[in-house]
């Protein structure tokens, strides 16, 4: 029942069996130990577990007699996987599956035993281990970040409660939560993130942000951390970036019918604007980018202002906002007035200067990408009215506005078909006899998919060009009512049509339909 390997790397003797209760022995009683061994053991759910401290000499002989190494004095490969993940360093696919190899991820101490401390001596626990053992936590807290990068999370969530901690995975856009670190650790696992990420560790009043740059399973990883001081600590949000699973071709972002056609055409013109437009965490720096990959070549000229730097492409200039040190977006635009740009990447339209600057750009022959906070493409024109921005400008320089939202896709591994009743069809204006031959689905939940019933995200779109007769509306100020009329005039299809079409193609439910786009 105990690996040769994980005997040694655990320093763990068994001592005896009796019925569900199974003793070990360790003279490696440290916090890493205690949540990895159950797991690497791999014991039927109904054993209980006992662990007692003994001296190291008498482990040590025992595992001389019992678990003898090879002749080389090594023991099996698998041992490997207990070294810790650092950053900047390339990590092995297998350590990192070895470390998390059931989907209960980390182990309370209280499932193997051992004593949970009031708060008040878990608060003096961690004063007196701050800064002193922290090889555990270290690598409790490189084993976070790839298990949620081996999981596809897009954000880390570590919220401290009083007398527990809660760790959650954003994955395909559901918070999803897993079994956590103890209570106890909560100090040592802040101050860990904010070394790794450049922070200060002593301040615990202000919020701060960093960046961690890692490369787990040989894969570049960026994470963006903030912190925030709660209640009962400071609570971590990380935010995952992972280049190699980003897709960055126009083709195949899943713009629908029309849609492809008119944003190539749009972001082929020698200068104007081009806006996207959607929530947090929709894909808009997904899709720019998208759309400067499309138009990268040597002999242009691009340059990007961003905050922050999420993606890396060859020949582009890209500029972080520090604001700190002078460097906005309206500061940096001055400046790339002056670096002979063919196209320019504005990460985000904040305020009235940066806007005015970006416009005025676009109409001295520039091509300008950006995006701005709004709920459909028409509101973006509004928006920019509603900043300073003359209608006569926005006009002239605005070339097409594209809007996005992210569904989630049906696990393939789990789904099946079902029937959809005719008053959920009446919800979203689809006649039942316009669909009699094609068939829906519904993930039911599996281990793949978490029980959610989802895996993995697709993007629907609305894209609307602006064309001669959305001009004069613009021109003559008109409302965003007319604006929408006139667009529909013009054959505009909403992102609610859109995923329609992709329930219609048996992507998605019908609940992502309605959760995720406006009627």
């Amino acid at each position: 029942m105990i690996p040769t390997a994980v005997a040694w790397k655990y320093k763990v003797v068994p001592v005896s069996q009796d019925n569900g209760d199974f003793h070990l022995a360790t003279s490696q009683p440290d916090e890493l130990s205690l949540f990895y061994l159950p797991k690497e053991l791999r014991l039927p759910p109904d054993i209980k577990l006992t662990i007692t401290v003994a001296p190291a000499s008498q482990v040590g002989s025992l595992l001389n007699k019992h678990f003898p190494r090879n002749a080389g004095g090594e023991i099996q490969s698998a041992d490997a996987a207990a070294s810790a993940i650092k950053p900047e360093q390339v990590v092995d696919q297998h350590q990192v599956d070895m470390l998390a190899q059931t989907e209960q991820e980390l182990l309370n101490p209280d499932e193997v035993g051992l004593e949970i401390l009031g708060e008040e001596k878990a608060e003096e626990e961690e004063g007196e281990g701050e800064g002193t053992d922290q090889g555990p936590v270290m690598k409790m807290c490189d084993f976070m970040i790839a298990d949620a990068v081996r999981k596809r999370a897009s954000d880390i969530h570590i919220t401290p409660y009083e007398k527990r901690m809660a760790l959650k995975y954003r994955i395909d856009g559901s918070l999803i939560e897993f079994k956590a670190p103890p209570i106890n650790s909560k100090r040592r696992i802040a101050a860990r993130f904010k070394i790794m990420a450049g922070l200060d560790i002593i301040e615990k009043r202000k919020p701060q942000d960093g960046r961690i740059h890692m490369k787990v399973g040989g894969r570049p990883i960026d994470i963006r951390i903030s912190t925030m001081p709660t209640r009962w600590g400071e609570n971590i949000v990380m935010r995952i970036v992972d280049q190699t699973n980003t897709v960055l071709e126009v083709d195949r972002l899943g713009f629908e019918g029309d849609q492809l056609d008119q944003f190539k055409k749009a972001i082929s013109q020698p200068y104007g604007m081009v806006f996207v437009t959607g929530p947090t965490s929709s894909g808009k720096t997904t899709t720019l980018f998208a759309a400067l990959n499309h138009v990268n070549t040597p002999a242009k000229n691009i340059v990007t202002v961003e905050d922050p730097v999420e993606f890396r492409l060859p020949h582009i200039i890209q500029i972080q906002v520090d604001v700190l040190a002078g460097r906005t977006f309206a500061s940096v635009l001055r400046a790339f007035l002056r670096h002979d740009p063919n196209i320019m990447l504005v990460g985000e339209i904040r305020d009235p200067e940066t806007a005015d600057i970006a416009i005025k750009a676009s109409l001295t022959g520039h091509l300008v990408l950006s995006s701005v906070h709004t709920n459909d493409a028409p509101s973006t024109i509004m928006r920019l009215i509603d900043l300073g921005i003359d209608a006569a400008y926005v006009g002239s320089s605005v070339l097409a506005v594209a809007s996005q939202r992210l569904l989630r896709r049906i696990c393939d591994k789990c789904r099946e078909e079902i029937k959809i009743p005719e008053e959920e069809l009446r919800r979203v204006g689809v006649k039942p006899e316009s669909i009699a031959n094609l068939k829906f689905y519904k993930g039911k939940g599996c281990e793949a998919c978490h029980k959610t019933g989802y895996k993995g995200r697709l993007a629907v779109f609305e894209v609307l060009p602006i064309t001669a007769s959305i001009r004069e509306v613009i021109f003559s100020k008109g409302t965003l009512n007319q604006l929408k009329a006139t667009s529909r005039e013009a054959g505009f299809k909403t992102i609610r049509e859109a995923a329609i079409m992709k329930w219609k193609a048996g992507l998605t439910t019908l609940e992502e339909v309605l959760g995720e786009t406006f009627e």
